[in-house]
């Protein structure tokens, strides 16, 4: 499983024709994925959402990227709603990638995955979340506990706030 760079490396190369990352035109990648990467000069900044294919479930995240990645030749795992491929898959090993960052905050969806690793491995799936993702409740959680132990108005009077 790759994520944004992980992803652009697991497949059959990598084309930096304007020198953004290196000076080398090209790297070959891992191959294990039909996918070829090229880097552009504009970064791709975006929040969305795509619909995982396999479990039909949706996912939310934001790409941060300069790789334009082409799965032509890939199963499409994750497709944003304008049809975008962000994430492929090998038909033949248990190897996938995608741009998207954030793709295992659903709940539903890491549920839905670890269920099948859980199978793959000769366990029953629980077919139920057990583990909530809020990100939020947690940054609440560790504001609080910051301003409880910090002299807040120092800090604020140091940085001229």
């Amino acid at each position: 499983m790759g994520i944004c760079g992980g992803f652009q490396m697991l497949g059959r190369g990598i084309s930096d024709p304007l020198g953004i990352e290196s000076e080398r035109q090209t790297a070959p990648g891992l191959g294990l994925l039909e996918i070829r990467t090229e880097l552009a000069a504009e970064k791709t900044l975006l929040r969305t959402s795509a619909r995982h294919a396999p479990s039909g479930l949706e996912v939310a995240g934001y790409e941060i990227h300069h790789g334009r990645t082409a799965c032509d030749e890939a199963p499409a795992v994750l497709s944003r709603p304008d049809g975008q491929c962000v994430g492929a898959a090998s038909p033949a090993l248990p190897v996938w990638g995608t741009y998207l960052h954030g793709v295992f905050d659903a709940d539903p969806f890491r549920r839905w995955f670890i269920d099948r690793l859980r199978v793959r491995r000769g366990l029953a799936p629980l077919g139920q979340v057990v583990a909530h993702y809020d990100i939020q409740a947690a940054l609440d959680r560790l504001a609080a506990a910051v301003r409880r132990r910090l002299r807040m108005d120092d800090i604020y009077r140091l940085l001229r706030l």
